[in-house]
């Protein structure tokens, strides 16, 4: 009986064994281009202007924003297209790219007159980050988009652009 009884429980011990092996699954990682397709949303965005110390520009829920980025949405689709939401509201469609070990992200739209091209410093599930720094003597026209952009809505202010910009924006997924 005692020699039954050890037979049972070592074919138990066997089976339950076998069957939790099946059940381990390792899930696959997933690639930064994967992990990119989603729709991002603003959390915070700063600005530095030369070689002062970068400002905020933009934090959600924040009262003292210097910019409205709360409508700023970024959607990124499988096959390498993407919709872009304005700080009015207002859609345009382009395609995206990664380079350079997916550290840098291409955009392109009819709105731009040259693909622009940002660093990523930050990518995973549940964040994307992105930044990049401006030559104040830059002509190109990527960068002249953006010091055009910042001079505009920096000028009540008396923020330019000419002594060069960083910019940094953190984004979570639209939940």
């Amino acid at each position: 009986m005692k020699k039954a009884l050890l037979f049972l429980l070592l074919g138990t011990t066997v089976f339950v064994s076998c069957n939790k092996d099946d059940d381990d699954t390792t899930p696959a990682v997933k690639t930064k281009a994967e992990m990119l397709i989603n729709t991002w949303e603003v959390q915070s965005g700063t600005v530095g202007l030369g070689a002062a110390a970068p400002i905020p520009g933009y934090t959600k829920g924040g009262s003292t924003n210097l910019l409205d980025m709360s409508k700023f949405r970024m959607q990124f689709k499988t096959g390498g297209d993407f919709v872009q939401t304005s700080l009015e509201g207002v859609s345009t469609s382009g395609k995206w790219a990664l380079s350079d070990n997916d550290t840098k992200l291409t955009l392109t739209t009819p709105a731009l007159p040259a693909p622009d091209v940002w660093n990523i410093t930050n990518l995973t599930e549940t964040n994307f980050d992105f930044g990049r720094v401006i030559a104040g003597n830059s002509t190109a026209p990527g960068d002249l988009y953006w010091k055009n952009l910042i001079d505009t809505y920096g000028k009540p202010l008396g923020i330019t652009s000419a002594n060069g910009v960083t910019i940094a924006v953190k984004t979570i997924p639209v939940k």
